[in-house]
């Protein structure tokens, strides 16, 4: 296995190589740099693992080195040399007092068996030493989980029966592995995930967290078909333990009249997910349908739409870049009084330019129709 990297790149793992030599650590790749080598794809971020303390190690390195930021509870640190980022993580094992609740670390510095039994999937769990020699960088492929198999039969298996009980999460990131790579679990995984749900444990379960790792997952060139089986199978009840009747045809139907790119949806996706109940608000004029709904972002107004089918929105989207083009200062400059007569004057002219944009093209037409319609005190 070979990794090829720009100079900067390749300077910045050179220090921190050396670095470790005269201190006698090892440093590997792992997880997902390795996965995608092996699948022949890009990757965009350089983790690496310690086997040692991380936060120590980053401390005794040169200083043009940075260190960008610790994670203390998880003894991880971000180094930047050159405009670069990489991130190291030490090697350590873990475990999980409750089911779904965020890991607690029990042992820094542990060896590769020990710290590879953390990983979520075996396509995961590939390590790639680094060595420096002769000041060139040397790399050794280490499998002790037989990932390479799982990988070449587009497997996704995780590491040991506990481990959707320990971090349902790992559910929700399968979902991203599959659609993203082609994989699917083994069989031995869908039984476990159906055993997890059928047994969910919410008393200490971290919802925040599986929120956040649905967000990420949803947010995906794959997002139609995550979220259509995140409904189907019903995974969304690890942030949600109610059961969800999900309209396909007005997500289709909303997606076509907003226009929402990957990120927005993603968003949406959640808040159905999550199923937040909304009142229908009772609005009739223009002004105040343009006033209400102007204050919502375009996932708030998606969602109400969703849950309310308020045909309102409609018309907000066709009045929503309708704006004033002159403003309190004209009419002072005019000759009218400062005081709440300018917002009342403002307000009019909005509802009447909602009501017949075509009669106010430019700033002279609405100041000619605010002329016409008050007199100056």
């Amino acid at each position: 296995m070979n990794f090829t990297f720009n100079n900067n790149i390749n300077d910045f793992l050179k220090i921190i190589l050396k670095n470790a030599l005269d201190q006698n650590l090892r440093v590997f790749f792992v997880g997902g740099i390795v996965r995608d080598k092996i699948l022949e794809i890009p990757t965009f971020d350089i983790d690496l693992l310690l086997l040692g303390n991380a936060i120590d190690f980053a401390k005794t390195l040169p200083e043009e080195v940075k260190i960008k930021s610790i994670h203390q509870d998880f003894c991880t640190v971000k180094l930047e040399f050159n405009g670069i980022e990489i991130d190291i993580a030490s090697s350590r094992d873990e475990k999980y007092p409750y089911s779904g609740c965020l890991p607690v670390v029990q042992n820094i510095g542990v060896e590769l068996q020990k710290d590879v039994l953390r990983r979520d999937f075996t396509i995961n769990s590939l390590y790639c030493e680094l060595k420096l020699v002769d000041n060139e960088i040397k790399y050794e492929f280490i499998d002790l989980m037989n990932g390479l198999k799982d990988i070449k039969n587009r497997t996704l298996r995780v590491l040991h029966n506990k481990s959707y009980v320990d971090d349902p999460t790992r559910i929700i990131r399968g979902l991203g592995f599959k659609y993203r790579f082609g994989f699917d679990y083994s069989e031995l995984d869908k039984n476990l995930i159906n055993d997890y749900f059928e047994n969910i444990d919410y008393s200490n379960m971290s919802i925040d967290r599986n929120i956040k790792v649905i967000k990420k997952v949803l947010n995906s060139k794959c997002q139609v078909q995550i979220f259509e089986e995140l409904v189907q199978k019903k995974y969304y009840k690890i942030i949600n333990n109610n059961d969800i009747l999900v309209d396909f045809n007005k997500i289709e139907e909303i997606f076509d009249l907003l226009k929402l790119d990957m990120v927005l949806m993603s968003e949406l996706y959640l808040k159905i997910l999550l199923d937040e109940n909304v009142e229908k608000i009772d609005l009739h004029k223009l002004a105040d349908i343009y006033k209400i709904f102007s204050k919502f972002s375009f996932v708030e107004l998606a969602y109400y739409y969703y849950k309310t089918n308020d045909k309102n929105i409609i018309k907000y989207l066709e009045i929503k870049d309708i704006a004033l083009n002159i403003n309190g200062g004209d009419l002072i400059k005019e000759g009218f009084k400062q005081g709440l007569i300018i917002g009342e004057i403002l307000d009019k002219l909005l509802n009447e330019k909602l009501n017949n944009p075509h009669n106010f093209p430019n700033k002279k037409a609405e100041l000619a129709w605010v002329l016409k319609s008050f007199h100056k005190n």
